[in-house]
């Protein structure tokens, strides 16, 4: 038996050393460029989505406000916050992708 632990920790050993290493991430072929033009166009939509959202919020509010229309000036408020989390989301988003896929 204790002839045997040896042997059985040296095929292990080789095992373990044996195993390649975490590739860097590759598309495949032909994919790269239809991705990568899809991926810029979400992500130009989803700016102008947010910065839409942004001047809305902002001028509901200010209507709202001027107009002593509260409910109005509370969903300009929601949506402004809304527009305000869709960027702070799409920033994390961008920065988590950006390290995963490099």
């Amino acid at each position: 038996m204790s002839a045997l632990l040896p042997h059985v920790h040296g095929v292990l050993a080789d095992l373990v050393r044996d195993v390649p290493g975490n590739p860097d991430p590759s598309p495949p072929p032909g994919v790269s460029g239809p991705v990568e033009t899809l991926m810029s166009y979400v992500k130009w939509g989803v700016l102008v989505v947010i910065i839409t959202a942004g001047f809305v919020g902002a001028g509901a509010v200010a209507g709202g406000r001027l107009f002593a229309n509260h409910g109005a000036s509370r969903t300009g408020l929601a949506i402004l916050l809304s527009a305000l989390a869709g960027a702070v989301l799409y920033a994390g988003v961008y920065a988590l992708i950006t390290a995963v896929a490099g």
